[in-house]
């Protein structure tokens, strides 16, 4: 990895450190077994790499399927991995020296053996010598923005902008770019770059080169083990998918632009009306922590003179009936234009010290996100989180809050009665399950977009 002059070897290795304790969630042997069935490991000729190979599973089990006579080490020039933690790579070395004594190698030989199967290095800056058929592995999933300052420094000069949003891309972008004509890439993925609207560059650069031939969801709770920052046997919190592409020809998915499905619904073509057409969907603002701009109803009899409105969140709604109880918050509304003064005033600057930064650019008197919902009807709130599409009624003049959905009637003459029943219709619901984003225990994550897509038959 090349490191800045000014870098001492305690911040690489910090960074280093930093980074593997929050992306370290080695892949399960039955996966990689299976993942390496898919992609048609070992072919009669071609060499695997595992960009990221962490304690060596993906090299391990790749080596076990290919002879390695005792001293032949040339037959490990077939099977390579690169990963920065020393510690992995140390681990990587004992596990392969393992297998090859196992099969005859003497110890001093088996462990140069390894030495060369496992690298330490850095994959985005590196450059593994040879051709690589094969790329198979489970890289790193952490964003952009939670990495070490050292290693965006080291990374931004040589990754595009579309593979910035989080480690996973760049690994994904780089292992595509480096698949020969006849080559195939099969990984272990969170399943988000699939459909994020952030991932369409990604999406559509892989889709220049490669297809996808295989898509399938896998266990979170049996596809990893050993997850360093988290407790003891609890599943890691992604939603893994195993994919694997090959150069553009029949029989592939195309990755273009459009969200991908890892549920079966990448197919679906709806060339009608969609919610959007008929409906107006927009996105219920984040007001900051509770006491600010978000009073409870002690709060707000104590600023008489504050513009507030009713507030509601997805808490006030009966779980059963799916009705909305009475508001019990209320939000404190200020224009851009004129400076609070008073009680309302004294409030805003006493509490700003508990506003996190984000909501404290600006105007010291104005919320994290503006309140420009068309409050003046009533509309339809949809709980960003759940099972399910809910729609609750909303009355007119009450703000729903921390980014539930907001759905009123658009100008095609549909009633919200109308609006109400394309919602819950059992093929909206369906519709949902199979695009929505997944969450824990079964939850979905239910977004502007998504909703804004629902077909209307």
């Amino acid at each position: 990895m090349a490191i800045d002059t000014g870098t001492t070897c305690a911040e690489r290795s910090s960074a280093i450190d930093a980074l593997h304790a929050a992306t370290a969630l080695y892949t399960s042997t039955p996966v990689v077994e299976a993942l390496l069935d898919r992609m048609g490991w070992p072919d009669a000729d071609g060499r695997l790499l595992d960009p990221s190979s962490g304690d060596g599973s993906f090299l391990v089990c790749a080596l076990a399927r290919i002879p390695t006579p005792a001293g032949d080490f040339g037959a490990l020039g077939r099977v390579q991995g690169w990963e920065m933690h020393p510690q992995a790579v140390e681990h990587a070395r004992e596990r392969i020296a393992d297998l090859l004594a196992s099969r005859g190698w003497t110890e001093g030989d088996a462990a140069r053996g390894a030495e060369l199967v496992a690298h330490e290095g850095d994959f985005l800056t590196a450059d593994p010598r040879g051709t690589f058929r094969f790329v198979a592995g489970n890289p790193p999933y952490l964003r952009w923005g939670h990495l070490p300052q050292l290693l965006k420094e080291t990374w931004s000069p040589v990754l595009p902008d579309f593979a910035r949003g989080d480690l996973l891309h760049a690994f994904l972008d780089r292992s595509v770019s480096i698949m020969p004509e006849d080559g195939v890439v099969g990984l272990v993925t969170s399943d988000r770059w699939l459909f994020n609207a952030t991932t369409t560059g990604l999406r559509r650069t892989i889709g220049r080169k490669a297809g996808i031939s295989h898509l399938a969801r896998l266990d979170a709770a049996t596809s990893f083990y050993r997850p360093k920052t988290r407790r003891k046997n609890s599943a890691p919190r992604v939603h893994p998918v195993e994919v694997v592409l090959r150069p553009l020809g029949e029989d592939m998915l195309e990755l273009c632009g459009r969200p991908i499905s890892p549920d079966g619904a990448f197919d679906e073509a709806h060339d009608g009306p969609v919610l959007a057409d008929v409906a107006t969907v927009k996105l219920a603002p984040w007001l900051g922590p509770k006491g600010i701009f978000l009073l409870g109803s002690e709060q707000a009899r104590a600023l008489p003179d504050a513009d507030l409105l009713p507030a509601v969140d997805s808490d006030d709604i009966d779980p059963e009936t799916d009705v909305l109880g009475q508001p019990t918050r209320f939000a404190i509304r200020t224009t851009r234009h004129a400076e609070p003064a008073g009680a309302v005033r004294e409030h805003l600057l006493s509490s700003r010290g508990r506003m996190p930064k984000r909501g404290r650019l600006g105007r010291w008197w104005m919320p994290p996100e503006a309140i420009t919902l068309p409050l003046d009807r009533p509309a339809i709130l949809v709980p960003r989180i759940g099972r399910r599409i809910r729609a609750v009624r909303l009355p007119a003049g009450v703000l729903p809050v921390n980014h539930n959905l907001y759905v009123v009637a658009g100008q095609d003459g549909r009633s919200l009665d109308e609006i109400e029943g394309i919602l819950l219709s059992e093929a909206t619901q369906a519709w949902v399950a199979r695009n929505a984003p997944r969450l824990e225990d079964g939850y979905l994550d239910i977004r502007a977009g998504l909703i804004r897509r629902i077909p209307v038959i």
